[in-house]
């Protein structure tokens, strides 16, 4: 039977060890330490130097603690079971005067108490060392459950918090008892996750697709009132797969939650009885192997096909296993560039990888086959059944929403060039503790024109956002780049990122490279005699370096033509026309969403919002910011031009910003995304201490400096904000002493007496 340690201290725990010696020489490490914290929080009142020598001669006879007080003792204990089954105690006692320490140890078991030991200071060795043997059972034989220890200072009549050792013993060589199953560990929410990912499951059996189920691994048996770690919400084969701790799922998780929640099924047994005419194939690779090692991945389809003959799961009549366009007709190619139809970017896109072309989606960036209520209209864009989230945690919402994820994104076209260029959006959502980390090249998902900075390349953006956003209520801010709130709250960047839309594209600020409202210039406002000013395709340009960015709009990346139309169609607000809240469009640095022009005025009505900010008396928006003022009540929206109101995601509402492209008056949407942060917002986002946005000499990062454009500006610091991480990276140290490396030496000579006793 291997020998079990039980490590305990009065207010913490004690090192993790296992071999004896070392165990202890950890033990007595520990001990030290905080004898050395103790010494150090007397030094004060004893005082050092000449005085040590008198204090060690009054050590000699009776301790006064008239004077002063030096704290009660801290007492730490192992204990460990041997191999004949008796237990020992190795304890340890954290206090200035060692040898003014008794120790009492009692044995409990249920109400009835036994002293084990009382330990003089005469059986305490001079580091505050002590053992002590305990048999297994008290003197009536009951085994006993607990030990209490306590330490007191009898000099100054002080106690230590009492330390219980609990006893754990049984006869596996295991140390702890065996795991619960991820198969029947549950979730009781979606917060706190450490992970949260999406496979897809496609199963077929004896020709027959079988769906799955949308509640699989919610409210079993296992689990009852919640789900489990593997488990659905609807009927597309999107498995959601969610822990306190990071983990692979796998196939056997997959059809252990199934016999769980469906524990009389016999639908899957060919599967399992007639396993040799069974194919598996993962994104149409076939994968050879046992259950076991079928790793379910994020983003990846896996199909299991029962099948007597070669399956045929798209009946295009070529194989699976040879199947160039899996869910498509291989022969159809009317371009006939050896690219089947259904898989050719340049006739028919499928972003949000439905199997539903983009010319033809009904609701883009959700599946069109998944309509639970049949009345048409995909589960993704019905109100009725829309999945709604926890605006406590929006860390599941920003992992389903953002685009561009997993592959989906397609190749697109920068019109100012020519040739089609063959663009691909990539996003990667994870989330890092209190953080959701966002990786995007800065790509859009539909045709472009890049602007006078010709033209668009691909960037490498990572930041950090919080998951749960938090209203500041702070103030106290710099005021210059968002006078009108009055410090309140942290300004925006007048120019560069602000925000970074769902397709990772970023989002800037209203101003433009020589500081003038960008928007207004475009639209012929006022003239512009510093810089050309043209914004493309959704009031998008790339700016110097190929930094492709959104200055208003940003509607059009869940807009797509219809037939006979180009991009060139695009025009505002796009397919935001209908009576119908918008989606949502991007994330804000504080957390926050960023919805479209539409949105719950507050009675349940939808109309285009509209910002509250107007040109002030003879400005024209030359100088930007500077040019305009909020007015309360002007339009839909607040001084950072957002609102607390319920969306189709959050029918209870959260705080949000909304594209606007008109004022309360039907003028300019000034400032079209948002001016301030609503929420806490980590500064090292906002562009300070030389990252080239604002007034000071840093000014112009994005446009006139950044990567791709050239070096910043003297003193401005490296990289900047566009296209390198601006997360925060905490590194613990460590330091070190003379005083700590002499307790070390005196520990280990302290710990070697005791063993020898």
């Amino acid at each position: 039977m291997r020998k079990k340690i039980v490590r305990g201290m009065a207010g913490g725990t004690s090192p993790t060890v296992d071999p004896k010696f070392a165990a202890f020489m950890l033990f007595a490490l520990l001990v030290g330490s905080l004898v050395l914290i103790t010494i150090n929080g007397d030094t004060d009142s004893e005082g050092t130097g000449a005085d040590e020598e008198e204090n060690n001669d009054v050590m000699d006879e009776v301790h006064d603690h008239s004077s002063h007080d030096h704290g009660a003792p801290i007492v730490v204990a192992l204990l460990e079971e041997q191999e004949n089954g008796s237990w020992s105690v190795l304890g340890g006692v954290a206090h200035a005067y060692p040898d003014l320490v008794r120790v009492t140890v009692n044995a409990m078991a249920g109400d009835a108490s036994e002293s084990v030991a009382v330990l003089e200071s005469t059986d305490i060795a001079d580091g505050g060392a002590w053992r002590v043997e305990v048999s297994p059972n008290l003197t009536d034989g009951t085994p006993w459950e607990s030990l209490h220890i306590v330490a007191t200072d009898v000099g100054a009549n002080t106690t230590s918090e009492p330390l219980v050792l609990t006893r754990t013993s049984d006869d596996s060589d295991e140390d702890e008892a065996d795991p619960t199953p991820r198969s029947e560990q549950c979730l009781d929410s979606h917060a706190n996750l450490a992970m949260h990912t999406h496979p897809f499951m496609e199963l077929t059996v004896n020709n027959t697709a079988v769906p799955i189920p949308s509640d699989l691994g919610i409210d079993t048996t296992a689990c009852p009132g919640a789900m489990h770690l593997l488990h659905t919400h609807d009927t597309s084969g999107k498995l959601h797969v969610e822990g306190y701790e990071s983990f692979t799922p796998t196939a056997e998780l997959f059809f252990a939650v199934w016999n769980i929640s469906y524990p009389d099924s016999t639908t899957l047994d060919p599967l399992f009885l007639d396993a040799q005419n069974v194919t598996i194939t993962v994104d149409g690779t076939v994968y050879v192997g046992p259950w076991s090692g079928l790793d379910l991945l994020d983003g990846e389809t896996t199909r299991i096909v029962h099948d007597a003959t070669r399956p045929d799961t798209d009946g295009d009549g070529v194989p699976d296993d040879f199947d160039t366009c899996e869910g498509h007709d291989d022969s159809v190619d009317e371009d006939e560039d050896g690219i089947p139809d259904g898989c050719d970017d340049d006739i028919h896109a499928d972003t949000d990888g439905d199997g539903v072309s983009d010319d033809l989606d009904m609701c883009e960036g959700h599946d069109d086959g998944v309509d639970e209520d049949e009345d048409g209209i995909p589960d993704g864009c019905d109100d009725e059944i829309r999945q709604q989230y926890d605006a406590s945690d929006l860390a599941e919402f920003w992992m389903d929403v953002f685009l561009c994820q997993h592959g989906s994104g397609t190749g697109i076209d920068d019109l100012n060039t020519t040739g089609n260029d063959g663009h691909v959006c990539e996003v990667t959502v994870t989330v890092v503790g209190d953080n959701v980390s966002l990786s995007m090249n800065g790509l859009p998902n539909h045709d472009l024109e890049s602007g006078p900075g010709c033209c668009a390349t691909a960037q490498d953006y990572t930041i950090l956002i919080p998951r749960t956003p938090v209203n500041d209520t702070t103030g106290g801010h710099d005021a210059t780049n968002c006078p009108e709130a009055n410090g309140a709250f942290a300004c925006a960047p007048e120019r560069g990122e602000v925000a970074f839309a769902l397709n990772g594209v970023p989002i800037y600020g209203p101003e433009d490279g020589p500081g003038g409202d960008a928007v207004a210039s475009h639209h012929g406002v006022y003239e512009e005699d510093r810089q050309e000013i043209w914004l493309g395709l959704c009031h998008a340009h790339s700016g110097p370096g190929g930094t492709y960015h959104y200055h208003a709009d940003g509607n059009c990346m869940h807009w797509h033509p219809e037939e006979n139309e180009t991009w060139l169609d695009y025009e505002w607000p796009g397919n935001d026309t209908s009576n119908t809240s918008s989606d949502v469009i991007g994330i804000a640095f504080d957390g926050y969403p960023i919805y479209g022009a539409f949105g719950d005025v507050g009675n349940g009505t939808v109309a285009e919002m509209t910002s509250s900010y107007r040109l002030k008396a003879g400005e024209t928006g030359y100088n930007g910011i500077d040019d305009y003022e909020y007015v309360e009540g002007l339009g839909h929206l607040d001084v950072c031009n957002g609102h607390f109101g319920p969306t189709p995601d959050f029918p209870n509402g959260i705080y949000h910003y909304h594209s606007t492209m008109v004022n309360g008056e039907g003028d300019m949407g000034f400032p079209y995304f948002l001016i301030c942060y609503r929420g806490v917002v980590d500064e090292a986002l906002l562009g300070g201490g030389g990252n080239g946005n604002g007034d000071g000499p840093c000014a112009g990062h994005g446009e006139t400096w950044g990567p791709g454009i050239g070096p910043p500006p003297a003193g401005c610091g490296g990289q900047g904000q566009g296209g390198q991480s601006t997360e925060p990276v905490l590194v613990p140290t460590l330091a070190f002493d003379m005083s700590v490396m002499l307790m070390l030496g005196l520990l280990a000579v302290g710990a070697w007496r005791l063993r020898r006793r």
